[in-house]
């Protein structure tokens, strides 16, 4: 068994190294509280650590951002001031961080799927805006992924199910050309891309299903046996959140296990 174990942390962090080169993340105000994530660029990682954590027996994501507002061609990315406060503060990389759990992020995994059923969703809607340039296309590609399911929750699994099965994670990919919506070029034409991709589609086609949805940035935490974990920059990661009624904002991974 815990050999089992092994292998599978070690499938996740080879996983989570190649998803790391996966989004470009630009400052665009002094005050360095905002990003964007381009849909269009990609960074490489190093493999210094960049801080220390404390553990948890279960898989989870600390965000450091919230993406809420997309302006058909990039999200609007604002900082969450605590958490930067630590990782920009020039911390050392020894001292262990305690997130706040507002600011972490469960898998829906962690729940009953029954129980999932039974609840609403949040009464949020920006976070069900979507641009004017969002095609009708997907729009339709949506619907014809939701339609018979019979509650939010399946709906959304729907989605995450489609994108993992019909799409292919390529840090190669070719991106959108100018002028072309970025999640209609991922979903309708080459069906190719990284983890900013699959999750930015993923918040697209739950939206246009009147499910919400928002885009989220920081680091996937490994699960482990509760002793502090160093973070790399290939833990980093942009994931998708859907809001639930009593249970909030729960991660959905769009990209291929």
């Amino acid at each position: 068994m815990k050999k089992e174990v092994r292998s599978l942390l070690i499938a996740l962090m080879v996983f989570m190294l190649m998803a790391t080169v996966l989004l470009k993340i630009i400052d665009f105000q002094a005050d360095g509280r905002v990003s964007t994530l381009s849909l269009r660029e990609v960074t490489p990682p190093s493999d210094d650590v960049l801080f220390m954590v404390e553990g948890s027996p279960y898989a989870r994501y600390l965000r450091s951002s919230v993406g809420i507002n997309y302006d058909g061609k990039d999200w609007d990315l604002p900082k969450i001031t605590e958490v930067y406060q630590y990782l920009d503060g020039g911390s050392n990389p020894n001292e262990v961080y305690s997130p706040d759990d507002a600011h972490l992020s469960r898998s829906y995994r962690d729940y009953n799927r029954d129980v999932l059923n039974e609840l609403g969703v949040l009464d949020s809607p920006d976070c069900l805006e979507l641009p004017d340039n969002i095609t009708d296309r997907v729009r339709d590609l949506s619907y014809r992924i939701t339609s018979g399911m019979p509650t939010p929750f399946e709906k959304a699994k729907a989605i995450e199910t489609f994108l993992q099965v019909r799409c292919d994670y390529r840090m190669d990919y070719e991106p959108a050309p100018p002028g072309h919506e970025p999640n209609d070029w991922f979903l309708c034409e080459t069906r190719e891309g990284i983890c900013g991709n699959f999750n930015s589609a993923f918040v697209i086609l739950a939206r246009a299903s009147d499910i919400p949805a928002r885009l989220s940035a920081g680091y996937y935490l490994l699960p482990g046996n509760g002793a502090p974990q160093p973070v790399y920059p290939s833990q980093a990661h942009a994931w998708a959140e859907v809001g639930f009624e009593g249970l909030g904002w729960l991660a959905f991974e769009a990209v291929p296990p």
